[in-house]
């Protein structure tokens, strides 16, 4: 796996190698231990010792700053064809390194060297957080539209859309793994569903909200998802496969019993919700509460029913 993996360096005006480092093709970067160090305004045998207390803490009870419990257990390097052999920290190691000598070690003299270091980053992590956001992408890494194949259901191209996402055997997606929730959304509830509006972007918070706190919570990895629209190619979370019964189990007893109608009925509102679950005699105690109407007419929710049957027309081809 290893041979896979080119890593391209910063060089400085002389031509001579920084210490920083990315990784080709995945773009996952990071930092040589002496180039970290520089980082935090601290020595490399400071940081080397860190380390090593990191690898070999309990992932569970240790007694780490909380910035750097996720880290613990782990020889954390970047893997890479690098004939030197040299240790290279990955950028999410790197950070919470960088956030642990900010807010939790005590002062010593290079501690403004890390502060300033840290906020130049914080600036940047919330420029690409508010992109996020917004869907503004960098012209430089706009991609042009990806035309989905005609004449299928949203189903169907999600399936055909998995094809073009780069995700490491070792890992798995909600993406992926989450699909069937759409079959079930559209073929049994009969709900129609957008290509741009679809609930597996609910899978993937509710998911990573239930997962934070959990012992068997895996270090989160990344792949670069290709949305075929505007929003283009994003990296996204991904997760080890020890991870994936635990998903399987919540996607059965939370998501679809409990996140899936609230989705439903922010989107169509509770009058169109109360129905298709009732159509399929699936009306729990916990949709009937979330699609209680009061007493008073309400026009946001007829508006939203409306709408509702216009595109379930459209979904069932004119007939019902």
């Amino acid at each position: 796996m290893a041979d896979d993996y080119s890593l391209v360096p910063e060089r400085d005006e002389n031509g001579n190698e920084t210490g920083y480092y990315t990784r080709e093709p995945d773009g996952v970067s990071g930092m040589t231990v002496s180039a970290l160090a520089g980082f935090c305004g601290t020595d490399q045998p400071v940081i080397t010792n860190l380390l090593n207390r990191i690898e070999t803490s309990d992932p569970i009870s240790n007694d780490l700053a909380d910035c750097l419990k996720p880290l613990a257990g782990k020889d954390w390097r970047l893997i890479s064809n690098d004939l030197q052999g040299r240790r290279i920290i990955p950028d999410e190691a790197c950070y919470a390194i960088a956030e642990y000598y900010v807010f939790e070690a005590r002062q010593y003299d290079g501690k403004e060297i890390a502060t300033t270091n840290f906020r130049s980053i914080a600036r940047a992590g919330m420029r690409v957080f508010i992109w996020t956001r917004t869907g503004f992408i960098p012209p430089a890494f706009r991609q042009p539209e990806v035309q989905p194949i005609p004449n299928t259901s949203v189903y169907i191209k999600r399936l055909e859309n998995m094809r073009d996402h780069e995700v490491d055997y070792s890992l798995w997606t909600t993406f992926r793994e989450g699909a069937e929730v759409l079959l079930f959304v559209e073929k049994e509830l009969r709900v129609p569903v957008e290509q741009m509006d679809l609930c597996d972007g609910s899978i993937g918070i509710h998911w990573k909200n239930y997962r934070k706190d959990q012992p068997w919570a895996d270090i989160i990895g990344s792949y670069f998802h290709l949305f075929r629209d505007q929003r283009g190619r994003r990296e996204a979370n991904a997760y080890r496969m020890n991870e994936l019964p635990f998903f399987k189990q919540w996607l059965q007893e939370c998501y679809y019993p409990v996140h899936l109608p609230q989705y439903l009925v922010d989107k169509y509102g509770k009058r169109a919700i109360r129905q298709v679950y009732g159509e399929i005699e699936g009306l729990t105690d916990h949709i009937l509460q979330i699609t209680e109407e009061g007493r008073r007419f309400a026009p946001q929710q007829e508006r939203l029913y409306q709408n509702f049957l216009a595109a379930r027309q459209r979904l069932l081809g004119g007939s019902q």
